[in-house]
């Protein structure tokens, strides 16, 4: 099968690899839709290491069945779509993967093993069978709703807490909703350092945006003039900022993962001065590389550092998966919009549009980039094109450069 091998950061090629065996207590997966995660951003530029070098990156999956393990024919039939959360962050981005699923309410066995990056995990994956309502390149934001809801609903705010969410990329967008939408909080401010993300946060949930970048001196202002009491709760949704005077490590032209400082003082230690004496900073995004923490100000202020944990001896795969259950149905209800958070899609096949996204991932007004096996992608722009009341054109609801005609002969589909 073919599949998408990164082999240090920077370097990410197709090749070819042997087909994954489906053994019993597991699924095979055709690949439908796999979107670009941080996570996945983060091992591209040199913020996120693995234990061994290449990985398979991916881990924002849709894929159909096409054989079912003798122990999960009770659970998961062939051509039934399935997504999930959990079993490492790898091995999405290929033709083909071989999945252990733990369906909400269907606890089972679950079985763990030391990953060597401090945690242990499980072997089975919190998965969920999609309905038809669902469509793969939406239903691919489902793993990272999850690792949202796991967050927020182990480190909820109070119903009408004054709320601030660091960042405006995909998980930070998802917080937003589900903060204003699902968990009752009060009024959202959102940091970040790009205007048209901010503006989608606010259309989407949040009441207040700073620009620490063009608004920093104001934003500090504010602090002072609330007295360090502003906001209850702040949800850490950022990766890797890049500490003041030093260069980020990744790969050159890397501009999407850090947030920067705004006059002396990075995003952090400006969101913990709008946050009350003992508030709560939820730390949710993932990096490797040390980052900068004001210990003086969660000290003077007492403020509460909390954190959801990978480690499955604190948080079974099955509560995960009764959180993966409790993301679909958020998103089947239209309670989570995804659909701003896809801004483009690709074919899974194009080699170099897939290595461009992960190049100029967090550019501009981007979100995620979905990349779609080439009849998905073909499904897709015929459906988008009867939505729109026009056949399929370059560009129609970010699909990148490519027209109907091109897709149908991609997937081998007569036009």
């Amino acid at each position: 099968m073919y599949a998408y091998l990164m082999t240090s950061p920077g370097e990410l090629s197709r090749t070819i690899v042997p087909d994954p065996e489906c053994r019993e207590n597991e699924i095979l997966l055709e690949t439908e839709a796999v979107s670009i995660c941080s996570t996945d951003v983060s091992y591209f530029r040199g913020h996120l290491f693995p234990e061994a070098w290449p990985i398979i990156p991916g881990h924002e999956y849709v894929g159909r069945a096409v054989e079912v393990g003798q122990q999960l024919r009770n659970d998961v039939r062939p051509g039934d779509r399935v997504t999930y959360w959990g079993q490492t962050d790898f091995g999405g981005m290929a033709e083909y993967r071989a999945l252990r699923p733990l369906f909400p309410g269907r606890r089972g066995v679950e079985t763990a093993w030391y990953t060597g990056r401090n945690f242990y995990d499980a072997d089975q994956a919190a998965a969920v069978v999609l309905p038809p309502s669902v469509p793969s390149d939406l239903a691919s934001v489902i793993e990272p709703l999850t690792s949202v809801l796991r967050s927020l609903l182990l480190n909820p705010p109070k119903p009408g807490d004054t709320c601030v969410v660091l960042g405006c990329g995909p998980s930070a967008q998802l917080a937003v909703q589900v903060l204003d939408r699902h968990l009752g909080a009060g009024p959202i401010t959102v940091l970040d350092r790009n205007d048209d993300r901010m503006a989608l946060a606010l259309r989407h949930g949040a009441s207040f945006a700073f620009n620490t970048d063009t608004q920093g001196a104001e934003l500090q202002a504010y602090v002072r003039e609330h007295h360090d009491q502003y906001a209850d709760y702040v949800f850490d949704a950022l990766p890797h900022i890049t500490p003041p005077g030093q260069t980020s490590p990744g790969p050159a032209g890397a501009d999407g993962g850090d947030r920067g400082e705004s006059a002396g003082k990075d995003i952090r230690e400006l969101a913990m001065g709008l946050l009350r004496p003992g508030g709560a900073y939820v730390i949710y995004g993932a990096t490797a590389v040390p980052q900068q923490l004001n210990t003086w100000m969660i000290l003077a202020k007492g403020l509460r550092l909390l954190s959801t944990p990978f480690d499955v001896r604190s948080f079974p795969m099955a509560r995960s998966a009764h959180v993966t259950g409790v993301a679909l149905r958020l998103v089947e209800s239209g309670l989570v919009d995804p659909e701003p958070l896809i801004t483009s899609r690709v074919c899974l096949s194009d080699e170099d549009a897939v290595r461009e996204a992960f190049t100029g991932y967090g550019r501009g007004a981007s979100m995620k980039t979905s990349m779609l096996a080439p009849s998905v992608l073909l499904d897709h722009v015929r459906r988008t094109a009867g939505a729109n009341g026009s056949a399929g054109t370059n560009g129609t609801n970010g699909t990148n450069g490519y027209a109907a005609s091109a897709f149908a002969e991609q997937a081998g589909t007569p036009r």
